[in-house]
């Protein structure tokens, strides 16, 4: 029978379990610009910058935004918040950012699907918008190609990519992979192929593609629509597993970065006669990486979705920059670099003195790793409803207070039945 001390106890435990929670939800800034920080953005050198764009949650209050960050301090000096998503950024030069948004109004339902997705180029110094047009729904990525044509990855129920002539209004080419591959290739959360990426390859002769649900990175010929070689297999998920934002490193070798999401891992691969080599790897406490980029001093910059930042490591696995920014960041750019900085394969490092080439292990599959795996999954998935002020710690103490009270009420509910 529970007496009232007990109640009194249980009451008080849960009281404390709850206080850290509150007391996080009180002390939260979200990111702001200072005056001062706003001041440098017009005299910040392009060197300094890192580009960082946070998809957000399904609500208007989801933080969706384009941040620019003083790499140095890691303040923000810029941030474009009026869409609700915010998905792939090309830096185009010092002041010019090429990006992806939607703009799905605050007076509409969270999960309306009145939606319109726009590519916006826009001197981010200034704030003044030089191009905007509309997009299909979902897109992901757009690459500026030169004039005014660019290559779009449409991942609506056309699951196409291709070449848009904006002067023109024209779709001058198109590959439509419901032509080329089964039904039976694609399918899953998204749609049949679910694209996030396309890069221009040899000035345009080929592009280069990743269909999420495909497991596949792919470069097709532009002129053949051949598909000249492709990484991963569908549901081979020991090489990708719905994967995003693939970079091409070499030619000769083929040389790959990508980030392999659902693995929790960048990996690189070489391409050989008999198939391709795992040269290089990274997924120390990565939790559904979606962008990596290899910079040219043979450093990578990944985007770390679910842990909220962005962050560069060397060859050798050793953090040497981070930054925190909720909510689920999708690309990283250092625009001093330009549109993917294709920095150097593995291979080309390796007998460097000045870098550790040594491949980063991943975290085990054992019994243990598989339950915190369910747990972080469970955790990542109430992260799209919950307020972006609880954290991990916060969340395990709000996991075991509801735990502490449903026993509780359990016990309440057995004595209560006895006593009737």
């Amino acid at each position: 029978m529970p007496t009232q001390k007990f109640r009194v106890s249980i009451f008080i435990v849960v009281l404390i379990l709850l206080a850290p929670v509150a007391t996080s939800g009180l002390m939260h800034e979200d990111l702001t610009v200072s005056k001062d920080a706003n001041q440098r953005a017009n005299d910040i050198p392009v060197e300094d910058v890192t580009f960082v764009s946070a998809q957000g949650k399904e609500f208007p209050t989801g933080q969706a935004r384009l941040v620019a960050f003083d790499t140095a301090t890691n303040k923000p000096v810029w941030i474009h918040s009026k869409y609700d998503r915010y998905m792939d950024v090309d830096p185009l030069g010092e002041s010019r950012v090429l990006f992806v948004a939607r703009d799905g109004s605050m007076n509409k339902s969270a999960f309306s699907f009145d939606v319109t997705f726009y590519a916006i180029e826009m001197n981010w110094r200034t704030g003044t918008v030089l191009k905007k047009f509309e997009i299909p729904p979902g897109t992901h990525d757009i690459d500026y190609l030169g004039g005014d044509r660019y290559a779009i990855a449409d991942l609506s129920k056309e699951n196409r990519v291709f070449v848009y002539d904006r002067s023109e209004d024209e779709v001058v080419w198109e590959y439509r992979f419901r032509k080329h591959f089964p039904k039976s290739a694609g399918g899953g959360p998204g749609g049949y192929t679910h694209l996030n990426d396309i890069d221009a390859v040899d000035n345009g002769s080929a592009f280069l593609v990743s269909p999420r649900n495909f497991d596949r990175v792919m470069l097709i010929d532009r002129e053949s629509k051949r598909v000249r070689w492709t990484l991963g297999e569908e549901d081979n998920y020991d090489i990708l597993n719905e994967q995003h934002n693939p970079v091409l490193l070499s030619q000769d070798p083929v040389t790959v970065l990508v980030a392999d999401s659902e693995n929790n891992r960048v990996v690189e691969y070489e391409k050989t006669e008999s198939g391709w080599k795992q040269t290089w790897s990274y997924g120390t406490g990565l939790d559904w990486p979606r962008d990596a980029d290899r910079l040219p001093n043979g450093n990578t910059l990944i985007v770390d979705s679910n842990n909220n930042r962005a962050l560069e490591v060397t060859p050798g696995g050793d953090v040497v920059w981070k930054v925190k920014i909720p909510f689920e960041p999708y690309d990283v750019e250092r625009p001093v670099y330009g549109d993917e900085p294709s920095g150097p394969p593995i291979a080309e490092l390796e007998g460097s003195d000045a870098v550790d080439t040594k491949a980063v292990g991943q975290d085990g599959n054992g019994l243990v790793a598989r339950i915190d795996a369910t747990y972080t999954y469970v955790y990542t998935t109430a992260q799209w409803v919950l307020p972006t002020w609880i954290g991990p710690l916060e969340f395990n103490l709000l996991v075991l207070a509801v735990l502490i009270v449903v026993l509780w009420g359990a016990v309440e509910v057995v004595h209560w039945r006895g006593w009737t």
